[in-house]
């Protein structure tokens, strides 16, 4: 017995599967398994990347959308703005009507604050919406002259910046915009649709006596999500990937999102969500570095640079898609996606892929084992068939005979045991007689071939000499793909029982011979010829021995064979010698032991 096959019906054995047909549906499941798993893996991957590749594609268009309305918003509050800073009640300093005009924007929307101050080096808050004490008013006085965006509009440029109030200690967005005494003084860029984010110059040197006031309002960061309609971006149908439930404090919570959109200045300053923590502070994008998303702060920096890329970081133990947009040469957006929530169509998808994976490796293994049973019954039908004439009974009928090898098998097992049961009954009669041993020698005589296959690449002659009357050596010759098979055999000791034996030993193997050298050698050409014509042998001798091995060995009989394999093409041959007396190779220069 081989020793690989050995080691591979050991194991098996451990597992509990001793049978021909647990072990090929076995090996057929360790084999597609992996393989399906494979497949189903490289599957996946080639999906996920296209579908990051289309994600990213479709923020780059929800991206490009909110852009979009960041600039209308922007220019809708610079025209609101600029159309005050013409008005005559502005040009002339009509405080009254302006105070009056204040009231009205206040009360029709309170997120928005205006002021209007003097145009001096020390300016006075002139009016102001909502409710401002004199101890506030006089403090922001104080200040105002240090503001930025002061300064600029003092020489005619309109302009932003955030700041912190110095009327409400909150966060603000504030818009300046100078009024012109003479309208003829402001730029072209004033009379247009210039955004607040787009800091405008006029065309000429202008003195604070040039200007009447500058308009100034103020949008507290708390509400510049109201304001700019980023909080309303989550319902918007448009945004398919950005619709969620999730709010714009999500930098204040650990809790897994869905989506979300930050909103940066290229001075770094963080404009959305808001990130004030009460202290008097403009919001940066360095309070993210402090936030329960510290992973998020490269791409602040990123997006505060201008650069747009398209990333995935991780955070909580999650996943999050994020793009960077540039809204303008101000502004630049941060959009936010859960994997989990992108992919969740995808992962839906790979769960039915794998279940229908499982089903159909389920329907093929019940069929393979079904198979494997239909092919396995007529084996098992022959070992108990061997089992009952080796203990002497020999009135066995198989019924119908398969018409392939494996039925060949069965009819020469029927056979044995037919002549078998034929000669024990002249034996109970007659006793031992000349007749009987005669009989006993045509039933080995049947075994061997009457007619040698012939072709006109090999000629061969056979001839066999019993030591007694009933012997048990044999031979065999098998023409089979492109290969000439030739086999000489002998079972241990003498007599009818070795004879036996013998019928199944040369049964047995002239039929693996003929299953291995179709499967191994059909249609096989070139150099693997030998190799595979040895591999032939090899599993045929294997089977043969593991099956009687396992089956037939009470008795402890054995057979020693030679096997060889002749190509009709090359002449080349392969052998294999199973404690068989070595054949001698005649030659024109002599004799060669092989």
């Amino acid at each position: 017995m081989s020793e690989s096959g050995s080691v591979v019906r050991t194991r098996l054995s451990r597992l509990g599967i001793t049978s021909i047909r647990g072990q090929l549906t076995l090996g057929i499941a360790a084999a597609l398994v992996p393989c399906l798993g494979l497949g189903f893996f490289a599957v996946q991957r080639f999906v996920y990347n296209g579908f990051v590749r289309l994600t990213e594609k479709r923020l780059e268009a929800e991206a490009e959308l909110i852009s979009y309305g960041l600039r209308e918003w922007g220019k809708g509050t610079s025209r609101m703005v600029q159309a005050f800073g013409v008005s005559p009640a502005f040009r002339d300093a009509d405080i009254p009507e302006i105070q009056s005009l204040f009231s009205q924007l206040g009360e029709a929307d309170s997120f928005r604050q205006w002021r209007f101050w003097s145009a001096s080096l020390t300016p006075k808050l002139l009016a102001a919406s909502g409710e401002i004490s004199a101890d506030q008013q006089a403090n922001a006085e104080r200040h105002q002259a240090e503001r930025d965006y002061f300064k600029l509009a003092l020489r005619g440029q309109s302009s932003y910046q955030a700041v912190i109030s110095r009327t409400t200690g909150k966060a603000c967005l504030n818009i300046a915009e100078p009024v012109f005494r003479d309208a003829r003084q402001m730029s072209p860029m004033q009379r247009d649709d210039a955004s607040i984010m787009k800091k405008r110059t006029p065309t000429k040197s202008v003195s604070p006596a040039d200007l009447s006031g500058v308009i100034v309002m103020c949008i507290p960061l708390e509400y510049i999500g109201q304001d700019t309609g980023l909080t309303d971006l989550f319902s918007d149908s448009r945004l398919g990937l950005l619709a969620s439930d999730d709010k714009s404090d999500f930098l204040a919570s650990s809790r897994p999102l869905d989506s979300a959109v930050i909103l940066v200045s290229n001075s770094g300053q963080l404009l959305f969500p808001d990130a004030e923590d009460g202290h008097g502070r403009l919001p940066s994008i360095e309070d993210i570095k402090r936030s329960r998303w510290p992973a998020l702060h490269p791409l602040a920096e990123t997006a505060k640079r201008g650069e747009e890329i398209f990333a995935t970081f991780e955070q909580g133990g999650r996943r999050y898609f994020a793009l960077t947009s540039k809204v303008d040469s101000a502004w630049s957006l941060v959009l936010l996606l859960n994997e989990g929530k992108a992919l969740r169509e995808i992962d839906r998808l790979g769960h039915l892929q794998t279940l229908i994976g499982a089903l159909t490796l389920a329907v093929l293994l019940l069929i393979v084992a079904a198979r494997a049973r239909a092919i396995t019954k007529p084996i098992s039908i022959a070992g108990d068939a061997l089992s009952r004439i080796s203990r002497g009974d020999f009135a066995i009928s198989l019924g119908p005979q398969y018409d392939d090898e494996v039925g060949g098998l069965l009819a020469n097992i029927q056979t044995a045991a037919d002549r078998l049961s034929a000669y024990l009954k002249e034996t109970l009669s007659f006793a031992v007689t000349e007749k009987q041993l005669e009989t006993a020698k045509l039933i080995q005589k049947d075994f061997l071939l009457s007619e040698l296959p012939t072709a006109k690449e090999y000629q061969i002659e056979a001839f066999s000499r019993p030591a007694l009357e009933i012997g048990a050596d044999w031979y065999d010759v098998v023409d089979s793909s492109g290969h000439i098979f030739f086999l000489v055999a002998d079972v241990c000791d003498k007599g009818v029982p070795s004879a036996l034996y013998m019928s199944v030993f040369r049964s047995l193997i002239r039929s693996n011979l003929l299953d291995s050298s179709s499967s191994l050698l059909g249609g096989a050409a070139g150099s693997d010829l030998g190799r595979l014509a040895a591999s032939c042998i090899q599993s045929a001798i294997t089977s043969t021995n593991d099956y009687m091995a396992a089956n037939q060995n009470a008795s402890m009989m054995f057979a020693t064979v030679f096997v060889a394999a002749v190509c009709k093409t090359t002449g080349k041959m392969s052998y294999v010698s199973a404690g068989h007396e070595s054949p001698v190779l005649l030659s024109a220069t002599g004799q060669t032991l092989i």
